[in-house]
């Protein structure tokens, strides 16, 4: 670690709202590395997410895939809105060039024009459940968070008439709040890719727990949402800050094991994991979240809250 480096990079980008209107100061900010220790080990998700969104937008600024979703014009209407743009988009290149990238881009916006396509979603059989619940052994869990179903869940899933009254939680998880309805704890059927994205029906499909796949819905990118504060009133930590639940979401799915500093060897295959903030007094943004397992967890059972707090910030 460099703290030279980081010392700058504070300097120069941090309490700059003022800069939010200035292109000089703007350009300034942008030239800047970003130091690893700045992202604190989430560099890779981080970059890799704003590099999507950000190669999207250019996709996209060339040809509005929108304009095409429900249009009768198909695949040669894009390949000429994206001829008529490439010569002013790349002036200096050969034509073998231009051809090259206009193919390349025009098939980019059609696929992307036929995930916006409206679909119809379809819903899964009682006897593709069954199916899709045997695929995964003996021991099925969310494949996002690891939570383990239990047998009420499973009969309600499988269309079994014999369960009974939904056992919820008397007490949470206040990171995460999964249990306050009849949905967290459920299992669904959930889309990887999402179906709004083009999703498949077939080799996309995993179980998920109602919470995790609820917060997921169709988003992708930690960027998907904004940070929104929520706050609980903990009866032994005082007010504490609550993540959005769609970062925790993210988190889990990408990491999928736990991120003890002294090795762990739980996994959502065995385990079910959950988040802690690294700095318990800064806010939880996914640069303060860590994936943990139970074992493992600093905050132990000061993790859990009674439902009357949770639903309180739910």
């Amino acid at each position: 670690m460099e703290f030279a480096e980081i010392s700058f990079f504070l300097e120069t980008t941090a309490d700059k709202i003022e800069a939010s209107w200035d292109i000089r100061s703007l350009s300034n900010i942008a030239n800047q590395r970003v130091p690893d220790f700045i992202m604190s080990g989430r560099g890779t998700l981080l970059r890799a997410d704003i590099h999507i969104l950000w190669t999207q937008w250019f996709i996209e600024s060339i040809c509005n895939p929108d304009i095409f979703a429900n249009s009768s014009q198909g695949y040669a209407y894009i390949v000429k809105t994206v001829q008529k743009r490439v010569p002013l988009i790349f002036p200096g290149i050969s034509e073998d060039e231009r051809n090259k990238i206009t193919k390349y881009i025009a098939r980019l916006v059609d696929k992307e024009v036929q995930r916006r396509k409206e679909r119809k979603r379809i819903s899964l059989s009682l006897e593709n459940r069954k199916m899709l619940w045997d695929i995964y052994g003996t021991e099925q869990r969310c494949w996002i968070c690891g939570y383990k179903f239990t047998t009420w869940a499973e009969n309600k899933f499988l269309g079994y008439t014999n369960y009974q009254e939904v056992p919820l939680p008397q007490f949470v998880d206040y990171m995460r709040l999964n249990g306050l309805t009849e949905r967290h704890i459920s299992v669904e059927v959930d889309h990887v890719v999402p179906f709004s994205k083009g999703g498949n029906e077939e080799d996309n499909l995993r179980l998920a727990c109602g919470w995790c796949n609820s917060h997921k819905s169709d988003r992708t990118s930690l960027y998907d949402v904004a940070l929104k504060p929520r706050i609980l009133n903990h009866t032994k930590l005082g007010k504490q800050s609550i993540p959005h639940p769609f970062w925790i979401v993210r988190l889990l799915s990408v990491r999928r094991c736990c991120e003890y500093e002294g090795g762990c060897e739980q996994t959502v295959d065995n385990a079910e994991l959950t988040v802690f903030p690294r700095h318990p007094e800064g806010a939880m943004n996914p640069t303060n979240l860590r994936v943990i397992c139970s074992e493992h967890d600093p905050l132990g059972s000061n993790r859990f809250v009674s439902r009357t707090i949770a639903e309180q910030v739910s």
